[in-house]
């Protein structure tokens, strides 16, 4: 009886413990995105902007997010684009904020994260979901993502 109990427990825990969150779903349902991981997020606060870079991958395709934020209350997202790069083809679009969630940043490195929605030509649409993330003190943008501020 006492072995029966345990299990119990066992099974309870392990249907409330919580699901590994999905970085990159494909909102048409047609594909499964599930093996992509967040490998970084870069981005450095100046003033009230703040430029992000954003890459997600599955080792065989790389999905590039180019963000840029005005800092306030609240931060959102002024604009973003997208580019996923995979073997014979590549997408692009333009990237919206679902939500945006940000953390200071005046005594030590901000943190950004939230839900972003990325669409493009050919009725392309995705969700990436960015838990909130300390950026890294030293990162210099790209060209293109200077181009945006």
């Amino acid at each position: 009886m006492r072995r029966c109990g345990v299990l119990i427990f066992c099974i309870v825990l392990a249907a409330c413990a919580p699901s590994p969150s999905i970085v990159l779903q494909d909102l048409s349902g047609n594909q499964n995105l599930r093996r992509f991981t967040l490998e970084w997020v870069h981005g450095v606060r100046d003033g009230d902007r703040m430029p992000v870079q954003v890459l997600i991958s599955d080792s065989r395709s790389i999905v590039t997010l180019d963000l840029h934020f005005a800092i306030g209350v609240p931060t959102t997202l002024e604009s973003g684009t997208w580019s996923w790069s995979f073997p014979g083809a590549s997408r692009e679009g333009t990237v919206s904020a679902r939500s945006v969630k940000f953390l200071g940043g005046q005594d030590g490195p901000p943190s950004i994260g939230g839900t972003f929605d990325l669409t493009g030509p050919g009725g392309y649409a995705y969700r990436v979901t960015i838990p909130l993330t300390v950026l890294p003190r030293s990162f210099r943008p790209s060209a293109s993502s200077l181009q945006h501020h």
